[in-house]
């Protein structure tokens, strides 16, 4: 598909504009963002495309997308921020915290072990409501009292709904601010991003439709029940697009993601005020889990950003990332300094021969670009 794209880029990290072209032209995209950081400061923002199927509306500058699971790595950076300020210690347990998450055999669960996919509550045994979805102590309570799935034994499994509540909680436990109100306030505000934790009205005009796969996750297996444990047949529902569902119900751009990103990717320095100490950021860098995951395969996490291995390469050896259902995206690596967000609206990719579906080429275009581009500065 042949589209003008719009925005700008410094010529230095022009890899990540023809990557961004090439996508269009390979039509593997409808409408796009995307941006990157270097030191602090933008140096690419790019969109183009179409913010809906029937190719109406033009993607703008301030549209905004759904993200899916990129949303964990903006929890990811809001625990940081705890984690830096002294209110949470990695070796102790949730329930020091959160005394409720004792029940159901999670008494011994620690912090680093929320953060790394270890806490063994994956999902919801009886699928959260709607309703429940959409209200914060009801879903919290739910999650409190879910029995450990793996008999208390700290087995890799991606929390796919459940880790945006049970990160949220324990920053609301001794923060005293629920996700939605943490994230405004420390770290769209100093970053000058823009990232929604559910939708408001003033903005419902500006978001992105999705080209969506005909399926969702069906049949049998550990991934289908884990995307099933909350309802699923919203039908795109006003009340659920506005939850506090911090595992996936985020919204923003390239901008807003490449942004936050840059808090650990500059050093924890917003133009000024500083977010992160350096030993918060080595920190979130270092491995702390390292294994196979029964629903992604091999992984190594810091603390829950990807982190580089053979298996789930990161662009650079030094990089942190995270990504969503459908594309999204966000990379950080605090040696090169530099940051990078992404958001599509076209969540359908080809599919493999035998009906599944390959691993996203957009990604690793993107990956490869970026590797580019940090290896000459």
């Amino acid at each position: 598909m042949i589209v003008d794209i719009h925005g700008d880029c410094d010529p230095r990290f022009s890899p990540i504009l023809d990557a961004f072209a090439q996508n269009f032209a390979d039509g593997l995209e409808l409408g796009a963002s995307l941006a990157m950081t270097w030191r602090g400061r933008i140096v690419a923002e790019l969109w183009a495309g179409f913010a809906d199927v029937e190719r109406t509306r033009p993607w703008e500058k301030d549209t905004l997308c759904a993200v899916a699971s990129t949303t964990k790595l903006i929890m990811m950076i809001a625990a940081a921020i705890v984690i830096d300020r002294g209110l949470l210690d990695l070796n102790v347990p949730v329930a020091r915290y959160w005394p409720e998450f004792a029940e159901g055999g999670k008494d011994k669960v620690t912090v680093r072990q929320a953060l790394t996919h270890q806490a063994g509550v994956p999902g919801f045994a009886v699928p959260l409501t709607d309703d429940e979805v959409c209200d914060w102590g009801r879903a919290t309570a739910r999650l409190a009292a879910e029995p450990h799935w793996f008999n208390g034994e700290p087995e890799i499994c991606y929390h796919f709904h459940t880790y945006g509540y049970l990160i949220g909680e324990l920053i609301r436990r001794v923060d005293g601010r629920r996700p939605r109100q943490f994230i405004r306030d420390e770290i769209c505000a100093p970053m000058d991003a823009e990232f929604l934790l559910g939708l408001t009205p003033d903005v419902k005009s500006r978001v992105a439709r999705l080209n969506l796969p005909p399926t969702w996750f069906q049949g049998e297996g550990i991934q289908p029940r884990l995307v099933n444990s909350i309802d699923m047949n919203t039908g795109g529902r006003w009340q659920r697009l506005t939850a506090e569902m911090p595992s996936g119900n985020g919204f923003s751009n390239g901008r807003g993601i490449a942004l936050a990103c840059a808090i650990l990717a500059h050093g924890g320095v917003a133009d000024g005020p500083r977010l992160l100490s350096p030993a918060t950021i080595a920190l979130a860098g270092q491995e702390h889990s390292y294994g196979r995951d029964l629903v992604i395969g091999m992984i190594r996490r810091g603390l829950g950003f990807g982190l580089d291995i053979k298996e789930f390469p990161a662009p650079t050896p030094t990089s942190m990332h995270w990504g969503g259902y459908g594309g999204s995206q966000g990379v950080m690596d605090p040696a090169s300094g530099v940051s990078f967000g992404y958001t599509p609206n076209n969540w359908r990719m080809p599919e493999t021969p035998d009906g599944q579906y390959a691993i996203d080429p957009r990604i690793g275009r993107f990956f490869k670009a970026i590797r580019e581009i940090s290896a000459a500065l």
